[in-house]
C-alpha cells in the first residue's frame, strides 16, 4: 500500500508529534545553511523557507521570528555540547574522554562548518539582549556540567585535590570559545589545536598524561 503523508492541522502543521519534530529539524537545518552562507540579517525568511523546503507560512507556525530560530540553534548547540561532556564522563580516563570528544568535534566537516555560526550567535548576543540571555543560560548549564565532571574525577582521585571545579570549568569554556574562533577563521589546524588543548587541560587539572585521570 502507498505511504501517505501524516495528517495536518488546518494551519498546515503535522498532527503527529514525531512529524512535528521532524519538520522543526528540517526548518532549523535549512536556516542553519542560510545563516552560514549569508549571516542572520542578510538571510531572508523566503530564502530560509525555500532552503528548508517549506512555505513561509508553515515556517512561521514553528518559528515566528528569526530570534526564535537563533534560540533553537543555541539549544541545539547546548544539547550537542552536553552530549560531549557525557562522553567524557563515561570514558575510563579523563585523557581518553578528552581525546575522543575533541577529535569528534574537529574531525567532522559538518561540525567545523557550523563553528562560524557560533560566532554569529555571539555577535548577535552582543547587540540583542534576548539572545544574550539565552546564551548566558546555555553557558551556565554547560559550565555547571563541566564543573560537575571535574568534581567527580576529583572524588575518584583522577584530578588534583587543589583544583577549584567551577572557576576551572569557566577557564576551560573560555579555551573552547577561543578555539572555535580560531578554527572558524581558519587560523589554526583543528586536529593539532585539539591535541594541544587536551594536553593543556590535563596539565591544568594535575593529571599525568600516563595516568590519564
Amino acid at each position: 500500500m502507498p505511504r501517505h503523508a501524516p495528517p495536518e492541522t488546518p494551519l498546515g502543521r503535522p498532527a503527529n508529534p514525531e512529524a512535528r519534530a521532524h519538520r522543526k529539524e528540517q526548518i532549523l537545518a535549512g536556516a542553519q545553511r542560510c545563516f552560514i552562507r549569508k549571516g542572520f540579517h542578510a538571510a531572508t525568511t523566503a530564502e530560509i523557507s525555500s532552503e528548508a523546503g517549506v512555505s513561509v507560512a508553515n515556517m512561521y507556525q514553528y518559528f515566528p521570528t528569526k530570534d526564535d530560530l537563533i534560540r533553537a540553534m543555541i539549544q541545539a548547540d547546548l544539547a550537542e555540547d552536553l552530549e560531549l561532556v557525557r562522553l567524557v564522563n563515561e570514558a575510563d580516563t579523563l585523557a581518553e574522554g578528552l581525546e575522543k570528544t575533541l577529535h569528534l568535534s574537529t574531525a567532522d566537516p559538518e561540525n567545523l562548518s557550523k563553528l562560524g555560526l557560533r560566532l554569529e550567535i555571539l555577535a548577535e548576543a552582543a547587540r540583542n539582549p534576548g539572545i544574550a540571555e539565552e546564551v548566558r543560560e546555555a553557558d551556565a548549564q554547560m559550565t555547571s556540567a563541566v564543573a560537575e565532571m571535574i568534581a567527580r574525577r576529583q572524588l575518584a582521585g583522577g584530578v588534583g585535590s587543589d583544583i577549584e571545579p567551577r572557576p576551572t570549568a569557566e577557564l576551560i569554556m573560555s579555551l573552547f570559545d577561543g578555539m572555535i574562533g580560531r578554527i572558524a577563521l581558519g587560523a589554526s589546524e583543528p586536529d593539532a589545536l585539539a591535541r594541544a588543548a587536551t594536553r593543556l587541560i590535563l596539565a591544568g587539572l594535575g593529571v599525568s598524561p600516563k595516568a590519564g585521570g
